[in-house]
């Protein structure tokens, strides 16, 4: 992704990748096939979708089935197909599921604005209606339909210019997971990929990470606590009980496209990225959106540096870390180079493993780069569809090691924890 924002599509898991060409010259027998490859990876994408979000899975399958439609059987199928291949032919697109997450935004966006035109299908989004019917019932898809064929050119056009921003508020528990097992009591927090940086106040959040028969870890200040997160594997390291998150003397992060959330409707473009039935992640948005309301204008404000990377990489991070550092680092990125091409994602690591390597010998203080992304080719593979690596790179005196700390779900509700933890905690050194 060289010099295209580091923004976050996964609110909408991906899992899908046709590599199919959007370019618009095509004859009319192209387009056709081209049309039912768009309905297959559509299709793709609701399996995957189903256990998480039933109604999203279910508009999926919808588009699909109207899409693989002949031509005839109701008038408004027929203009929606139109509709979409002409929306889908408009650009060329990074991959084939940013169209269909624009447009699934934008269409939870006219509902949360209480739009006339989606009226009978707002009861189905739980985020406006909690106890409203499934999209299993038989009238879901005439509503869905109805309400697509009202917004009509409105909601092309709208989906064409969206910005699909980062909104999964849950990620800062990887940061504050490495923290712990270090005993880091400061740190400078730099974040690549920030978006609206609402993880780099992770600390002020409330994470509880509990296994079947195990212990149950209470991570940041918050209380009651706001995230439950299923944990597997070994907690070693981990004590149970509350765990004093470090002090952050600096919070910074990186993205290329910065969005302004004091603009107005910028609160309500970034909560129509969610899924519209899940209620739980919207109040989670609103909690972290209030938490930064509450600090803006203070020094723990986050710091929002407009960057393209990788090639900006070095004086970003120039500019994100204090020139008389007063403790380590700690540097991270969640889903985010996932949409760089291998080219760039190397780029990326040479430049933060160049800084980060100098910084250390010439500052005598630890660094540390927590990752959380989907594995590349070549790397081990996903223990299920669609989960991220996560592991940390640290940098010391005495070298860099590269730890792997498990696996987890995108949306952080399961981690799966490895032998990593134990050799990260070693670090700190004896008692």
């Amino acid at each position: 992704m060289h010099g295209r924002p580091t923004t976050d599509v996964s609110s909408i898991d991906s899992g899908i990748d046709s590599g199919i060409d959007s370019g618009t010259d095509m004859d009319p027998t192209s387009a056709s096939s081209r049309t039912q490859a768009w309905a297959a990876s559509i299709g793709r994408q609701a399996s995957f979708s189903r256990g998480y979000s039933p109604l999203y899975a279910t508009i999926l399958d919808c588009v699909a089935g109207w899409l693989r439609e002949s031509e005839g059987r109701d008038a408004r199928v027929s203009l929606l197909r139109q509709r979409f291949w002409t929306f889908i032919s408009s650009r060329t697109w990074d991959n084939d599921l940013e169209p269909i997450l624009k447009l699934a935004a934008t269409l939870h966006s006219h509902v949360l604005r209480g739009d006339p035109r989606v009226a009978g299908l707002r009861p189905y989004y739980r985020t406006v209606t909690p106890d409203g019917p499934m999209p299993d019932e038989p009238a879901f898809a005439g509503e869905l339909l109805t309400a697509l064929d009202r917004l009509g050119e409105d909601l092309l056009a709208q989906a064409h210019d969206w910005e699909i921003q980062t909104n999964e508020t849950a990620r800062g528990v990887l940061w504050l997971v490495p923290a712990a097992l270090l005993q880091i009591e400061a740190a400078h927090l730099v974040e690549l990929g920030a978006s609206a940086g609402l993880n780099l106040l992770a600390d002020h959040r409330g994470f509880t990470l509990r296994w079947p028969d195990g212990p149950r870890i209470k991570l940041g200040q918050a209380e009651p606590s706001q995230f439950e997160i299923a944990c597997e594997g070994p907690a070693a390291g981990l004590g149970a009980g509350v765990v004093a998150p470090p002090e952050i003397l600096g919070r910074v992060g990186a993205d290329a496209r910065l969005i302004d959330l004091d603009a107005p409707a910028a609160e309500t473009q970034l909560a129509a990225c969610i899924w519209g039935d899940q209620p739980q992640r919207m109040q989670r948005l609103q909690e972290a959106l209030e938490l930064r309301r509450r600090f803006r204008g203070t020094p723990q404000a986050p710091r929002l540096l407009r960057a393209n990377l990788p090639d900006e990489t070095e004086e970003f991070l120039r500019a994100a870390v204090p020139a008389q550092p007063v403790a380590p680092v700690i540097l991270f990125d969640t889903y985010v180079t996932a949409y760089f091409n291998d080219v760039d994602h190397r780029a990326l690591i040479r430049a933060v493993e160049a800084f980060a390597r100098q910084w250390t010998l010439r500052h005598k203080l630890p660094w540390l780069w927590v990752r959380f992304e989907p594995p590349r080719a070549g790397e081990p593979a996903a223990p299920q569809v669609g989960w991220c690596r996560w592991w940390v790179e640290v940098w010391t005196q005495d070298g860099r090691r590269s730890i792997e700390l498990g696996w987890g779900h995108p949306h952080c509700v399961r981690l799966v924890f490895g032998p990593g933890l134990s050799e990260l905690a070693r670090l700190r050194g004896p008692e």
